[in-house]
């Protein structure tokens, strides 16, 4: 029988090689966090289709074999799905050209009306805060002021060049192959989730194929109900500023759709350049401007979310801005699209693995001293 000490030495030694290993994993993911960000984004892809397969799988409108069928309605969902791609960008290439050329035109003018409100709300920020704070403090925001608009170093351009045009030749790489990988991903769903529970212990495949269940099943659900409100945030704005005097409708638009896809931020960043250009017009356009945008999210996030995305995405505001702002740090712009369904699967596993243990070794306890009471011979 082990004595006290050599089960706190194997406590300590059990604990350090579980940080060591979930150091070495933090590591390993880090490296090949590109490879990752491509995984998730042909995963999420392949969640948007996926449903639309199995339907066409399950009415067998083809008669031949299972696996044939799911072949070709994969391949014809892919075809559907690159064609109205194809259509959508090729339509609105037109309108993007104009605007591009018409905002090209007024750039000067723009410029020119940001640069007087900067210069004016710099004058009014020297006139009426700086003027009053302590020489000491001035002199520390004075030094800090140059230090960040200094000229940067001159040297390395052409190596500066090369590596963003190696960048950009991966990156075009790295965007051919998710289509690829989202179409075996939905081919091959089921049998790639049994090989990879099979590589598990026998003991750890139950709980690992119930994880992989309720992560798909978490993704899902955000992945086409974001995707949902990007089109309605897309074309309620749309339908709006065409009744306005702004100007570049369908940029504004879209800017609206695709950022919607980041929570909090996202309707944050894409009101900020319609309340501008509207209060370049006029400032009561920028104001109506600004409480549309109010309104359309506090309508998306309190009503049309929670029916789309259900309960399997109940994250706390907070959470959310600390999840996206990790995301930000670590993968960039992508990161925040993805930190609040990577926080919410990091929930739920955590919820299952630690929160349900705790309850059931406590309920074990209970009846364990529920039936040493009952047969307590002091008591009988």
């Amino acid at each position: 029988m082990r004595t006290q000490a050599e089960i706190t030495v194997n406590t300590i030694w059990t604990r350090l090689t579980r940080l060591a290993l979930l150091a070495a994993a933090i590591y390993v993911v880090w490296r090949v966090r590109s490879v990752l960000i491509m995984i998730i984004l042909a995963a999420m892809l392949a969640y948007v289709l996926l449903p639309v397969v199995n339907y066409m799988c399950r009415v067998r409108w083809l008669p031949i074999g299972r696996r044939g069928l799911r072949l070709v309605s994969t391949i014809l969902v892919f075809l559907a799905f690159l064609s109205v791609l194809v259509a959508i960008v090729w339509v609105m290439i037109t309108p993007f050209k104009t605007e591009a050329v018409k905002f090209a035109q007024k750039f000067d003018y723009y410029y020119t009306k940001t640069t007087d409100a900067l210069n004016n709300i710099y004058k009014w920020y020297q006139e009426n805060i700086l003027d009053n704070v302590p020489p000491d403090l001035r002199r520390f925001l004075t030094i800090q002021n140059y230090k960040s608009t200094g000229e940067p170093a001159a040297g390395g351009f052409f190596a500066r060049v090369i590596e963003a045009t190696n960048a950009w030749l991966r990156n075009i790489v790295e965007l051919a192959l998710i289509p690829v990988l989202a179409f075996y991903f939905v081919l091959d769903s089921r049998s790639l989730k049994r090989e990879f529970v099979s590589l598990l212990p026998r003991r750890r495949r139950k709980e690992a194929f119930r994880i992989i269940q309720t992560t798909s099943r978490i993704l899902q659900s955000y992945v086409v109900g974001q995707l949902i409100l990007c089109i309605i945030a897309g074309v309620v704005t749309a339908i709006v500023l065409n009744f306005t005097s702004i100007d570049y409708v369908l940029v504004l638009a879209l800017l609206a759709a695709v950022t919607r896809a980041v929570p909090i931020i996202g309707p944050i960043v894409s009101g900020i350049p319609i309340c501008l250009l509207g209060a370049l017009k006029s400032p009561a356009l920028g104001f109506g401007l600004l409480i549309f945008v109010v309104i359309m999210h506090f309508v998306e996030s309190k009503f049309i979310m929670p029916v789309l995305i259900g309960e399997r995405v109940r994250l706390h505001p907070a959470v959310v801005l600390i999840s996206i702002l990790i995301g930000a740090e670590f993968f960039g712009l992508l990161g925040m699209f993805l930190a609040a369904p990577v926080a919410a699967v990091i929930r739920e596993i955590l919820y299952h693995n630690i929160v349900q243990v705790q309850k059931r070794h406590e309920r074990l306890l209970e009846t364990n001293e529920q039936t040493l009471t009952l047969f307590n011979p002091e008591q009988a």
